[in-house]
């Protein structure tokens, strides 16, 4: 995933030092590297609670926002019937893997429309101005944060799913 994300970025600085299509061309390939390395780390993290899951590129959000989140709530609730975990504690972790969830499921949801923009729609140029570009209105910085946003949910959803021994 770091490895995506480096590669996205040094397609990025190309794209800042060449013009025309070339530039276009560099740009869209910078999306292109930003999104996988948000998607694996989505993938990583679903597998990791269940290997079974398909985590298709259209999937994933679902997963992470409904899939995982039932999949935590029934065994906090499970724990919580058994005096293993508290009433509170049963609500502190459902919903922070809920949100975190809700936030991973958004991010890729645009993420993903500007990968499939950047890879099938050559008709919508990317537009430079000052020192970053845009597709979209998502600008390469904003597509440069996705992988360390995903990364920080993803390690909430891993700490609160460790206390339930899930992963």
């Amino acid at each position: 995933m770091a490895q995506l994300h480096l590669v996205g970025t040094t397609l990025s600085v190309e794209a800042k030092k060449n013009s025309g299509d070339v530039a276009d061309a560099f740009g869209r390939s910078a999306f292109n590297r930003y999104y996988y390395a948000a998607y694996l780390a989505t993938r990583d993290l679903l597998i990791r609670f269940d290997p079974k899951w398909d985590v298709s590129h259209a999937g994933a959000p679902e997963l992470v926002e409904s899939a995982l989140p039932a999949l935590v709530r029934k065994e906090a609730r499970r724990l919580q019937k058994i005096n293993a975990l508290t009433y509170a504690d049963e609500q502190r972790i459902s919903s922070g893997v809920a949100s975190a969830g809700a936030a991973i499921g958004e991010l890729l949801r645009i993420a993903y429309k500007v990968r499939v923009i950047s890879d099938y729609r050559p008709e919508e140029q990317v537009s430079f101005d000052k020192s970053t570009f845009h597709l979209d209105d998502h600008s390469e910085g904003e597509a440069r944060s996705w992988l360390s946003t995903v990364e920080m949910h993803k390690g909430r959803i891993l700490k609160l799913g460790k206390e339930l021994e899930l992963v």
